[in-house]
């Protein structure tokens, strides 16, 4: 269509539709649809601090913002707001909601008024992964607007590729001499974590609908969970946070149970908040928003752990635009400088992500404003003596591995800038290393969980690294009296004694996987298991 003489594109918001996707025609104009328009941040207001501010000026250095400190700094111009809220009422469409540190007005109408409204063309398309309405080309704004508003979010909502990051133990396991179910407490005591509950934390732990299902868990599975680990835990008590309609389904999907479960008998004292969202870019981008930019009503988390993984970071045809990466980019910049430590696990299918052919990292891990959990195997405990290498069980039974590799979206951080971040297999340019660090995710060496009444099975993955480190920082986060916040630039200047380096044998040292050939377990950090497994006190020490 013929862009109207005062409107611009903007950048950034086109979207791909591979050969797969069959266009069905227009999208009725009657069809009530949301969408969420990210505006700039203020233009007086202070700098958001770089990444290198960060290595630069240490923790202990540091006064953490508050929500509202946030908010007057670095959210959008009222004013700004006030004309995005004017133009969307101008073309019929109604304010669902304003948030000036989101920086975003959520605006909901018919199709045929944000036709109108952006200038677009929305179809209905079908796809492998379901139906969804989208548009060709970019959305646009009026040129008044085309430099405040930065992104519009939601006229495209196919199913993003998500995938839990939680593997079950099943028959036949690789080693069932040297490796055995453990328990959470159990690992705390062998990466020797600090003592502590993590009190006055509260951990907020993502969870969504995939192409698997919905997300929940029932309070009778965590109870006889809680149980099979022992010790005399207190069963966590959930709250639970429902984003765009979506909420617990309570019925145990094995991921939600694994990140409460874990978090929570590592983290007896702290608040667990579960956000239930659903499978496209604006549930996600909402869910996001809620966890660093809570509702006052809200629970307000310092620690955020992630055990989900939306697809390649180089498959714009199949996740994001262009726009919606950066949004989400900059949501992790926000959670660093309100001092919220984000844990994301960084896959179980090593450096299989979607090609089949090539390596490749999962989205959100590669985001160099996270910490990247990979996953180890714990094998031979024998009280506090332990070995531990790369977790790869592809090699018997073809389930799992550690993912990692290096990103082909962002750069080098300048925090890996020296520890030998090696070329991207396919494009051989530099990229931001994954993961950071490792943990116990070997399904061998897992935690037990009950799934819907059945009797316990081990799961792992790297989706209970992210948990366990969680509870890890809300323990050190309560010791130290202030939040570690973002952890990279302090973790790569940490001295000897913070990390066990992780490679072989006896499993293979890499994260290869089917015919993808992945990145090899060298001694120092690599693109298995990063840094290596985390000593808890001596972490604890070096952020002090």
């Amino acid at each position: 269509m013929a862009l109207p003489q005062d409107y611009k594109p903007v950048t950034g918001t086109e979207h791909a539709h591979p050969v797969s996707h069959k266009d069905l025609g227009p999208t009725a104009g009657t069809q009530q649809l949301t969408a969420t328009l990210i505006l700039r941040r203020r233009q007086n207001g202070k700098k958001m601090p770089k990444m290198e501010e960060f290595s630069e000026k240490p923790r202990s250095a540091r006064t953490p913002l508050s929500r509202a400190q946030f908010a007057e700094l670095h959210g959008a111009d009222p004013a700004e707001m006030k004309e995005v809220e004017s133009f969307a009422k101008s073309h019929g469409l109604e304010v669902v909601e304003s948030h000036r540190a989101r920086r975003s007005v959520v605006v909901r109408g018919t199709a045929s008024a944000m036709n109108k409204a952006f200038a677009v063309e929305l179809h209905d398309y079908d796809s492998p992964r379901g139906k969804y309405h989208s548009h060709t080309g970019s959305a646009n704004m009026p040129g008044t607007l085309a430099n405040t508003v930065e992104a519009v979010i939601g006229l495209d909502n196919r199913r993003v590729p998500a995938q839990h990051h939680s593997t079950a133990r099943r028959q036949n396991p690789d080693d069932p001499s040297k490796t055995k179910p453990l328990t959470p407490q159990q690992v705390a005591q062998l990466y020797d974590f600090p003592s502590g509950n993590g009190a006055g934390q509260t951990i907020g732990i993502y969870e969504m609908e995939t192409q698997d299902g919905p997300a929940g868990y029932s309070v009778q599975d965590l109870t006889a969970t809680i149980q099979a680990f022992g010790g005399g835990l207190k069963v966590p008590q959930p709250i639970d946070v429902s984003i765009d309609g979506v909420t617990n389904s309570g019925q145990s999907d094995g991921e939600t149970g694994l990140d409460i479960t874990v978090s929570g008998a590592i983290a007896q004292g702290a608040k667990i908040a579960v956000y239930f969202t659903g499978g496209n870019s604006q549930n996600i981008l909402h869910a996001l928003q809620r966890m660093v930019h809570p509702d006052t009503a809200d629970p307000q988390p310092n620690i955020l752990s992630i055990s989900y993984g939306w697809g390649p970071d180089d498959a714009a045809e199949e996740s994001f635009s262009d726009q919606e990466y950066q949004q989400l980019d900059q949501l992790f910049q926000d959670a660093a400088s309100l001092s919220i430590t984000v844990l994301v696990s960084s896959g179980d299918s090593g450096a299989f992500v979607a090609s089949k052919t090539q390596a490749q990292t999962s989205y959100p891990a590669s985001d160099p404003w996270v910490t990247a959990c990979g996953g180890t195997t714990i094998g031979d405990v024998n009280g506090a003596s332990f070995t531990e290498y790369v977790w790869n069980d592809t090699g018997k039974a073809g389930r799992g591995a550690t993912g990692g590799g290096v990103s082909s979206r962002f750069p080098l951080p300048s925090y890996q800038a020296a520890v030998g971040v090696p070329k991207h297999t396919g494009s051989n340019a530099a990229g931001r290393g994954v993961p950071d660090v490792a943990g116990n995710a070997s399904e061998n060496s897992g935690y037990m969980q009950v799934i819907n009444g059945e009797p316990p099975q081990a799961v792992g993955g790297t989706s209970a690294v992210a948990p366990l480190y969680a509870g890890l920082i809300a323990r050190i986060n309560a010791n130290l009296g202030s939040p570690a916040g973002f952890l990279n630039p302090a973790i790569y200047a940490a001295k000897s004694g913070v990390f066990r380096s992780i490679s072989g044998p006896p499993g293979p040292a890499n994260n290869s996987f089917g015919k993808v050939t992945g990145y090899p377990a060298t001694a120092g950090w690599n693109a298995c298991t990063g840094l290596g497994s985390v000593n808890g006190v001596a972490l604890q020490n070096s952020l002090k």
